[in-house]
């Protein structure tokens, strides 16, 4: 950590991913004890766990440190992504529901197969007292037209609550739909305030690039996004790591453009579109290249968010 120092903000997010992080438990406290000795008020922390594993201990230690947690849970969907995990799943809903209200966020993912389930899912969690909530579509395979019409109305009906549940609470539980007042054009983080180490030890600026490209080092774009082994990119050259920053540099909504070579800056929704490039790219094999059918997509999650009275962010 002492190398990496120099490249922090006066507050930095030490963020903990996976698979599960919570395999590697004991590394979890022991780093949370280092950062917190040798860098006092320099981190806060987040962890993303699929909640197998959480138990009561595991959610105390994350209240004692303020952590931001996302659990990913899939509501009426989840029987289709892990049925064996509903029991554990349940019992980590329920400690976090007593232990830490307030420090959880629920992350949602919905594929063309449960896109049905999506409004529904969101209504249970909400009547169960989830708080904070946000959707996420897999774009991994491409949705048809007849997909996207259920999506349209799954969101309409989606916003619909959302709003009641505002009007009832003065709160905002989908994080999709609540306003930021941020405007302009859209630029990824990646490379730019965040970085990412992997279990190789490679750095990436976000883990979704090592998602899209970090078991394929013959890929020519494997060489403009990893920064090397940890050791490599503490020891590397300013000017090679300028190299990098550019490359992330690059990733902005008008630069980006769809399969059919239509730009986005001349797109009239360019400022209220915001696309993560790798994840696009996780359908299209290009960073920055966008099907046409996600920006469909776009198009419907802008417009469910819009009467909820702003733009809708990246999923």
């Amino acid at each position: 950590m002492n190398h990496v120092r120099p490249r922090l903000a006066d507050e930095a997010w030490l963020g903990f991913y996976g698979g599960e992080p919570l395999l590697s438990w004991p590394l979890i406290k022991k780093t949370v004890a280092y950062a917190n000795q040798n860098f006092k008020g320099k981190f806060r922390f987040t962890l993303t766990t699929n909640g197998s594993l959480l138990k009561k201990e595991h959610v105390l230690f994350f209240r004692k440190h303020r952590f931001d947690l996302i659990l990913s849970y899939d509501g009426l969907a989840q029987k289709f992504r892990d049925l064996r995990s509903l029991p554990a799943l349940e019992a980590a809903l329920m400690n976090l529901r007593q232990f830490y209200p307030d420090g959880y966020l629920i992350h949602s993912v919905f594929t063309t197969r449960t896109a049905p389930l999506l409004a529904a899912s969101m209504e249970k969690m909400l009547k169960q007292g989830h708080s904070r909530l946000q959707y996420a579509l897999d774009q991994c395979v491409p949705w048809a037209k007849k997909d996207l019409a259920v999506l349209e109305a799954q969101l309409g009906r989606l916003a619909d609550k959302a709003k009641k549940h505002q009007r009832k609470t003065g709160k905002m539980p989908l994080e999709n739909f609540a306003a930021n007042g941020k405007k302009g054009i859209f630029a990824c983080s990646a490379g730019r305030d965040r970085l990412a180490l992997l279990p190789d030890r490679t750095v990436w600026g976000c883990q979704m690039f090592y998602e899209l490209l970090g078991h394929d080092r013959a890929n020519p774009d494997y060489a403009r996004y990893c920064c090397g082994e940890l050791e490599e990119f503490i020891a590397m050259p300013a000017g090679a790591l300028a190299a990098k920053a550019a490359s992330y540099a690059e990733l902005r909504q008008d630069y980006f453009f769809s399969e059919k070579k239509d730009l986005c800056g001349l797109c009239d929704d360019l400022e209220q579109c915001a696309v993560c490039p790798a994840t696009a790219a996780l359908a299209t094999g290009a960073p920055g290249v966008i099907p046409s059918w996600a920006c469909r997509i776009r198009k419907i999650a802008r417009a469910a968010a819009a009467t909820c009275g702003r733009p809708a962010s990246p999923s």
